[in-house]
């Protein structure tokens, strides 16, 4: 690559509508010849011209060796994106995809002439973004919840012993399974002392009939349809033949005070009742921030008219098509066949997800020119916290997401995220949810911090705001 001319351009501007201008750009003659000659230059480094070291063939020669048209090719692919940047920057345009350029003129002699029809941001004059007010969505928690919860935990340290007696539904067997297609095996389905509750339908419903009623030592071959999702001959008939080797009974252990015990830092049973309902009114509680989130966003959008640029929709189609092709090839499926186990026909999909797409470039469109308007300032911290939750929900180390940030270019990107993110919190601080828990529940749960143990010089810091900072996935509202 060359190194740029920059050069005083003369630039206009024609806006075709809201989200669509054409840019007209005049570049002066000797800008152009600059062009030329380092484009000759450029092309003289790679061609052998006998009697000449590489670089020092005069451009003369050079042209009749090339042709004149492949050094003024050069020249324009070289610098042609350079005059199109310095235009935007001229006109103070933000496109949002890649321009459709027109050139008109490229001589040494006449200057260069182009235009370039480009989509940009459109103009957005918000409402004011404060006192909105929705209904803070249902956050409580009620015994039947917490039974359930605890039932889980007793389940998971119920004890499964030998019996000497048919098997019965909730009873487990230990059983041998192989699998026939058409006379032949299927290695994968293949499975050797394998522990299974009857009832589970972990293989297919058939096989939980099959094995009500059966004792230890007994063998069986049935006939079913392999689940539809099966990696090979799903929905395919085959033969599944069974040896169960034992048969199991669960017992579940006592809800008292020996169980808290074993299952909990608790001494006590109702210690450790206490502590599954918060866990679960905090998770109701987190839940539910983050649905009026979105529901104060959804209620500012509803206020505003936005013009939408096509290409930002058309991006976002094409990023949700990319992610469930992506996901059905680990599959063995196409894109189609992924829609097929959904019941969902492609234009079904494409129907829907424009709508989201629509709905989702709305939103970041609206908050970017908020953030703008409040002027919301990105600090260090804020990128280092915005990596550590993109590397929670990777599965990966913050050092390595940072590094795969770096390596892609995206940190821009990042930043827009923690922008959005924080106008949304402006908008949030200064709405009204009605129902919303009180300040002593939350303090109660952790949620929230003490005001009458909180440091008196600590004024306005973290957790002044609790329904703006408590939300870890706050920023997901803005592409729900």
């Amino acid at each position: 690559m060359t190194s740029p001319i920059t050069t005083p351009l003369t630039t206009s501007v024609e806006t075709l509508d809201p989200v669509r201008v054409k840019l007209t750009v005049e570049v002066d003659a000797a800008a152009v010849k600059k062009a030329h000659d380092l484009a000759a230059r450029h092309l003289a480094q790679q061609v052998n011209l006998p009697g000449f070291r590489k670089g020092k063939a005069p451009r003369r020669l050079l042209e009749q060796h090339l042709g004149a048209g492949a050094v003024a090719q050069h020249a324009m692919e070289d610098h042609l994106d350079d005059w199109y940047r310095e235009a935007l920057e001229a006109e103070e345009l933000v496109p949002v995809a890649q321009p459709e350029v027109d050139m008109q003129t490229f001589s040494e002699t006449e200057g260069a002439a182009f235009t370039a029809e480009v989509q940009v941001r459109p103009e957005i004059d918000l409402p004011d973004h404060t006192g909105i007010q929705v209904t803070h969505p249902e956050w409580s928690v009620d015994e039947a919840e917490v039974d359930e919860r605890i039932e889980e935990l007793r389940e998971r340290f119920a004890e499964v012993d030998e019996v000497e007696r048919a098997a019965g539904t909730g009873d487990y067997v230990t059983i041998d399974l192989t699998v026939h297609v058409d006379g032949e095996e299927l290695e994968s389905a293949h499975v050797t002392d394998a522990l299974y509750e009857v009832g589970s339908q972990g293989v297919t419903a058939k096989l939980d009939d099959e094995l009500v009623g059966v004792e230890a030592g007994a063998e069986f071959t049935y006939v079913d349809d392999l689940p539809e999702e099966y990696p090979e001959h799903g929905g395919e008939e085959a033969e599944f033949t069974v040896t169960v080797h034992d048969v199991r009974a669960k017992t579940l252990p006592a809800l008292d005070d020996d169980f808290a015990a074993t299952a909990s830092e608790f001494d006590t049973f109702e210690e450790l009742r206490a502590d599954v309902r918060a866990n679960l009114l905090r998770q109701a509680i987190s839940e539910a921030r983050h649905e009026a989130r979105g529901s104060l966003l959804e209620a500012y959008l509803a206020t505003i008219e936005v013009p939408l640029p096509p290409a930002m929709v058309d991006d976002e189609i094409d990023g949700q098509r990319a992610q469930l092709t992506q996901q059905a090839q680990q599959y063995g499926m196409t894109f189609e066949d992924l829609l097929a186990t959904q019941d969902m026909e492609v234009e079904a999909w494409e129907e829907q997800v424009t709508g989201q797409a629509e709905a989702s470039v709305k939103a970041r469109l609206v908050l970017d020119t908020l953030a703008e308007q409040l002027e919301v300032d990105i600090e260090p911290d804020d990128v280092n916290r915005e990596i550590s939750r993109h590397a929670m929900q990777m599965g990966m180390g913050p050092e390595q997401v940072a590094q795969m940030i770096q390596e892609q270019g995206s940190l821009p990107a990042l930043i827009g995220d923690i922008a959005r993110r924080k106008a949304l919190d402006a908008i949030v601080e200064a709405g009204t949810l009605e129902g919303e828990p009180d300040q002593e529940t939350l303090v109660e749960l952790g949620l929230a911090e003490d005001p009458d143990a909180a440091d008196d010089t600590d004024e306005g810091g973290e957790g002044a705001d609790d329904r703006a900072s408590g939300d870890p996935d706050a920023g997901d509202a803005t592409r729900d």
